[in-house]
């Protein structure tokens, strides 16, 4: 049990938790959930290409971990960044991105059990971009999860 099976859940899990909420594709077409990525978006290759072809996404990202002794568990912090389109004139997208942060806040703490072991911690945040960025809005929630870890073996004494 790594720190990446960890991240792998938590991928499935967000993808999961938002595949109701709609937003629009940066053409304009209504879409239903989001694209999940794990740390990073995936390589432009070409120059006719860009980032938006992603949109809407969520990344899940490992941020930091650490422990505090051979009886605790790992506490890893896990950040998921968001990013929709909408081109609206009302400049309103924030919403949608508002939508995607409480669902996952609500489902870790309604449930904080995620895969049968990993724990999620109640201390959450949330945040959005401070700047303007129409068509493109972004946000993202910081969640900190209990992850198991194996215990430090015991020479033998034979």
């Amino acid at each position: 049990m790594t720190t990446l099976d960890f991240q792998d859940a938590l991928v499935k899990d967000v993808d999961e938790a938002l595949k109701d909420v709609f937003t629009t594709d940066v053409n304009g077409e209504r879409v239903s959930g989001v694209n999940v990525y794990a740390q990073n978006l995936p390589i432009v290759e070409s120059d006719e290409e860009d980032d938006s072809q992603f949109v809407p996404y969520a990344i899940v990202k490992l941020y930091s971990g650490e422990t505090e002794d051979d009886e605790t568990p790992w506490t890893v912090t896990a950040d998921i960044h968001f990013c929709i389109h909408d081109a609206g004139l009302e400049n309103q997208g924030h919403r949608h991105v508002m939508v995607m942060c409480q669902k996952l806040i609500d489902r870790y703490a309604a449930e904080p059990l995620l895969d049968r072991r990993y724990r999620a911690k109640q201390d959450m945040e949330w945040a959005l971009q401070d700047d303007e960025s129409h068509p493109y809005f972004f946000g993202g929630v910081r969640i900190k999860f209990d992850i198991p870890k194996i215990g430090r073996r015991t020479p033998f004494n034979g």
